[in-house]
């Protein structure tokens, strides 16, 4: 048996297609090699090895380190800036106030704004700004500490009923320093300082007026005065808080609340006076009741009693000392 070619066939040869396949093949072992020297560099195209393909530069990878662009994350307690926010100049700065822990929520970097005609805003919270100011403090009392009033000097007459009034915290001042002796006083704070000054076990039950409903400011106090019978309304169903309460008023109520027994001879005790018929009927007797027990005397001096003139706080004081010390 030979090997010699069939008959009617030809020695094989190379395809027309097989010179294009060494070809592709040629490049693609090019590449490799053109890309094992040219590693850690920037890189290479692909589109650029493979004919007819024309493709846009190649984007770049994010080089490795670098983390997304930071944001500002709200903390507590202070307003931290994060690197987004260092790159903004510290002159004119803003920040945005932290949203509370319990929001959850972050402030964004579109909340740091550059106005260069600004000054950075403080960090520190608003209660505690350097120069803010502060009211000033009422007077407070420390038991057995008298306040010191600068319009009530020592040899005012009745410095010694405020004085000592002020260290049992039945009375106090106002923000400025002063007490104010002069001033008349209310019905609604005559019944605050009857609160404060006894404390007698309720007599009566309690009653609505029509002026002070329930929550007003005055209620509790002018509840506890009606009570224990220092107090009491007018037949229309008020009270009439804001109305400033008379000398005789004021008397009369003490002698009531405290219950006083009237004298055998009322009209004797109120002889003395020059005003004395200024003394309403309903209020001789109790009237008389005050200047025998030494809680009220008029004036000393002039021997008036003033009986329908406002009672003043100094009056007040003088007062409702006597009372407490006769009560003893």
């Amino acid at each position: 048996m030979s090997n010699s070619t069939p008959p009617g066939q030809r020695p094989p040869r190379l395809r027309d297609d097989e010179p294009i396949a060494l070809l592709v093949a040629f490049l693609a072992f090019g590449a490799i090699f053109f890309w094992a020297l040219t590693q850690g560099r920037e890189g290479f195209n692909w589109a650029d090895f493979i004919p007819g393909v024309t493709g846009a530069a190649p984007s770049k990878a994010p080089a490795v380190g670098l983390s997304p662009e930071p944001t500002i994350s709200a903390t507590p307690t202070d307003s931290t800036v994060s690197p987004t926010s260092a790159a903004v100049p510290d002159q004119g700065t803003t920040l945005l106030t932290p949203a509370s822990p319990a929001e959850g929520s972050a402030a964004q970097p579109e909340s740091i704004s550059p106005t260069p005609s600004a000054s950075p805003a403080p960090t520190t919270p608003a209660s505690s700004e350097v120069g803010e100011s502060s009211p000033k403090p009422t007077p407070t009392t420390v038991p057995g500490s008298a306040i010191a009033f600068s319009d009530v000097p020592k040899d005012y007459w009745a410095y010694p009923f405020i004085s000592q009034l002020s260290a049992l915290g039945i009375i106090g001042g106002f923000p400025d320093g002063t007490f104010k002796p002069n001033q008349p006083v209310t019905r609604a704070e005559f019944a605050v300082q009857i609160q404060k000054a006894f404390t007698k076990p309720d007599q009566l039950s309690t009653k609505q007026f029509i002026d002070i409903p329930a929550g007003n400011k005055w209620a509790v106090a002018v509840d506890k005065a009606v009570k224990s019978n220092f107090m009491s309304g007018y037949p229309d169903g008020n009270f009439r808080p804001d109305q400033q309460v008379s000398r005789t008023e004021a008397v009369i109520s003490i002698v009531r609340g405290l219950g006083l027994q009237p004298p055998a001879d009322s009209e004797a005790l109120l002889q003395p006076y020059e005003d004395r018929n200024q003394v309403p009927d309903w209020a001789r007797s109790r009237m008389a009741t005050a200047i025998e027990a030494r809680l009220f005397s008029g004036d000393p001096d002039t021997k008036l009693l003033s009986p329908n003139q406002p009672a003043t706080r100094a009056d007040i004081a003088a007062l409702l000392y006597q009372a407490l010390e006769s009560n003893k």
